[in-house]
């Protein structure tokens, strides 16, 4: 298992289904190495057999505000022959159309990019959105580079100033969008325009409407009125309200567990399927028929979280449900799921090579604590091992946790556990700290466990993640001396960081407010001596790997700076043109494979004797051995 491996895991999403309920249309991206690129395609499969047939390419990757992959809508023709879906080729993001026995073909496109657009119900029309030309942001793109930039509420200044990321080779200027940290090309707020097409007559079969699969808290039911899940987590009721007014409530187990995250109807049965959350992102599957008083369970299934910006991972035929799957040890797959006995058969699998070759064992855990999580370890293990530690979410296919940048696989191939631990919130109103001190006791606890059975090393254990994983990894590295390693992929709530955001209007230091019920750093000194690393880094002796993207790497300018004066062992790597997640495959296994080689270093004396690391070990050893630096007592700000 290579870490090139893990970067090139094929995903599946947004299975859709067609009219007829017999097709299901699913995209499947391929990351590349060697291309440095993400290769994305459309495939149909028939629901009771056939292989998936190729519908075309889904054209350039595209990635969301944070870097992962984008969705992207597709709507079925009304006759289920065909789809329609938004694809960027070639610089344009137009509408193409594949039909069966016609292929795909760029149908509509536009003076500016297409948006969105919706298909009338009976397949004669179609309305499209789109919003400034891409003359014109080309145009506004060339003044930003030679005239400069204006710096607003909107400009990121961890980005390059005249272009933030790549797409399709080219570089775009992106800018904040107002919705916290998410991002948008140049001129995303220009006037909306909505243009109107009238299609042709080949795929119009008004007795079989198109219509999205539905699946959410509230359901518009194909018979009639609505089902709609009422209340918040922990107390939380299902009623169907039939379209004469009539209110049937749902008094099965799941619909007042509380933990009831979503439903969707089951074509043609008079019977609701119910989604309930266990833990990460798995969730138990139930069968309500309308009106009874008890729900059958069918299975239990595993994959990419929910979100409200991502498209369900199951979608309800007749007489299966089709979901894309995945699990710690799993790689992603596209199953059908029988309702009679929960019986499952595979449709897709493009990782199945993969599969064969993976030899992890993942064990589920949970504690006295709450927190519950996943531990991998060798199929055959004598002793005590090593051990890495995520804290953070443990979604489907463990394969580097959130962001991709722990080599979880590789690492218990070398010997060393990995345990990664669902995250909880802080309590209402506590400033962000308490869930930091919770996850270290947490983790704490995991530990300790784990070594009274004899299944880790205390002595060597290491810490990684990014985003909030990665301010849990500092916080317990300035806390605790548990850490024989630590490795981090995204920025620190630092001075820096904060004043490169807190321009009026955009909310910043509103919401910064919010979540850490701090001030500036001049105003507020003494809560930044607990917000910021770079307040005690004499504190700090754990050895820190950290491997940021360029757009945030210089909030971490004056604690690298300090931690190198102090004589800690720390390095920082930054890659160009990558945001919050990196998405560039050549970027992914650099990291995974730099990760790698720190923990086996710290946790257990390895080197990896390849020529080109040569040099990453003559620095390591020096760090190891405390090789002289400039004496340097930090101070606080």
């Amino acid at each position: 298992m290579t870490t090139r491996d893990l970067v090139e895991v094929a995903d599946i999403m947004g299975p859709t289904l067609s009219p007829d309920g017999e097709k299901i249309l699913f995209r499947v991206s391929r990351p590349s190495v060697s291309a440095n690129d993400t290769k994305l395609d459309w495939y149909v499969a028939d629901i009771d057999g056939a292989p998936p047939v190729h519908a075309g390419s889904a054209g350039t990757v595209r990635h969301d505000g944070a870097g992962s992959v984008a969705e992207q809508k597709a709507v079925w023709d009304a006759d289920s022959k065909g789809f329609r879906s938004l694809a960027l080729v070639d610089g344009v993001s137009a509408i193409w159309h594949w039909r069966e026995h016609q292929g795909q073909r760029r149908e509509i496109v536009d003076a500016a990019d297409i948006l969105d657009f919706d298909v009338s119900a009976d397949g004669r029309s179609l309305r499209y959105t789109t919003g400034a030309t891409r003359a014109e942001v080309a145009a506004a793109e060339q003044r930003a580079y030679d005239e400069g930039v204006l710096v607003d509420d909107s400009v990121d200044l961890g980005q390059a100033i005249a272009g933030g990321k790549i797409e399709g080779g080219h570089r775009v200027v992106q800018r904040w969008n107002r919705n916290w940290f998410d991002r948008a090309g140049l001129l995303w707020d220009a006037p909306k325009k909505e243009t109107a097409v009238e299609l042709g007559s080949e795929n119009i079969a008004p007795s079989l409407p198109a219509t999205r699969s539905q699946q959410d808290r509230r359901i518009v039911l194909k018979t009639g009125g609505v089902a709609e899940i009422e209340g918040s987590a922990g107390e939380v009721r299902l009623t169907v309200v039939r379209a004469n007014g009539e209110r049937i409530p749902c008094s099965a187990a799941p619909c007042r567990s509380g933990k009831l995250a979503a439903i969707t109807e089951r074509p043609g049965s008079g019977m609701l399927i119910l989604f309930e959350r266990d833990a990460g992102a798995r969730e138990n599957i139930w069968l309500w028929r309308i009106g009874d008083r008890k729900a059958r369970y069918l299975t239990a299934t595993d994959g990419a979280e929910r979100t409200p910006i991502w498209q369900p991972r199951c979608g309800a035929a007749p007489k299966a449900l089709i979901c894309a799957e995945s699990s710690a040890t799993e790689p992603p797959r596209l199953v059908r799921i029988a309702y009679v006995d929960g019986a499952r058969s595979v449709i897709a699998d493009p990782n199945a090579d993969l599969r064969r070759r993976i030899g992890a064992v993942a064990t589920p855990l949970r504690w006295e604590n709450g927190h519950d999580g996943i531990l991998l370890t060798p199929s055959s293990s004598a002793g005590p091992l090593p051990l890495v530690v995520q804290y953070y979410r443990c979604a489907g296919f463990l394969k580097g946790g959130v962001g991709d940048e722990i080599p979880m696989l590789p690492l218990v191939e070398h010997g060393i556990a990995v345990l990664c631990i669902n995250g909880q919130s802080p309590p209402p109103g506590q400033p962000m700290e308490r869930s930091y001190e919770t996850a270290l006791a947490a983790i704490g606890d995991a530990i300790d466990d784990l070594a009274a059975r004899k299944r880790i090393d205390p002595r060597s254990v290491g810490i990684g993640g990014l985003s909030f994983g990665s301010t849990v990894a500092v916080w317990a590295i300035r806390k605790s001396k548990r850490f024989a390693a630590a490795t981090i992929s995204s920025g620190q709530a630092t001075p820096h960081y904060y004043w490169s955001n807190a321009l009026p209007d955009r909310g910043f230091a509103r919401t910064f407010r919010e979540f850490w019920q701090a001030g500036d750093p001049d105003s507020d000194p003494e809560r930044w001596r607990t917000i910021s690393p770079a307040s005690d880094v004499v504190a700090i002796d754990t050895p820190l790997l950290m491997q940021l993207p360029e757009s945030e790497v210089r909030n971490l300018v004056e604690f690298h700076t300090k931690l190198k004066l102090a004589g800690k062992p720390a390095e920082l790597f930054a890659f160009a043109d990558e945001i919050h997640i990196k998405y560039q495959p050549v970027h992914k296994r650099a990291v995974y494979e730099r990760n790698l080689d720190w923990y086996r270093f710290w946790l257990k004396g390895e080197e990896d004797p390849a020529p080109a690391k040569s040099g990453q070990y003559v620095r390591w050893r020096a760090l190891r051995a405390g090789a002289p630096q400039e004496s340097f007592q930090a101070t606080a700000p």
